[in-house]
């Protein structure tokens, strides 16, 4: 299997896109990883389990959580709406600059938390 790697052939962490290939066919997910993913974006508000928009994090070769995001535009601030580990998941250090990153790549100049949060011990 094959894992995200940074430059120095370290297997990194980051964030995937609720359409990302790896998780678009949400069965073989559930049976390759034992990863169940629902996109919030189409579940009705009242059911939602983490949030509307939802990305899986990949650490190396695991998912070992998700988490609830949304850019704030006009304060310039990624809002973490909530970080969610997987059952038996690592703490995973790594996941703060994935987030940082995140934010980078959106755009904007800061990172803010507002919920249930793992992974950053």
């Amino acid at each position: 299997m094959l894992a995200w790697l940074d430059e120095d052939g370290v297997p990194r962490t980051t964030l995937l896109s609720p359409f990302d290939n790896l998780i678009c066919d949400r069965d073989r997910t559930e049976r390759l990883w034992s990863f169940a993913y629902r996109n919030g974006m189409y579940v009705p508000k009242a059911t939602r389990q983490y949030g509307y928009y939802v990305m899986p994090v990949l650490a190396g070769e695991r998912l070992i959580g998700r988490v609830a995001a949304r850019v704030d535009r006009k304060s310039g601030v990624l809002v973490v709406k909530g970080m969610y580990a997987e059952p038996g998941a690592p703490s995973d250090p790594a996941l703060l600059a994935a987030l940082e990153s995140l934010a980078s790549f959106a755009g904007v100049g800061s990172v803010s938390y507002a919920g249930p949060a793992f992974g950053v011990s």
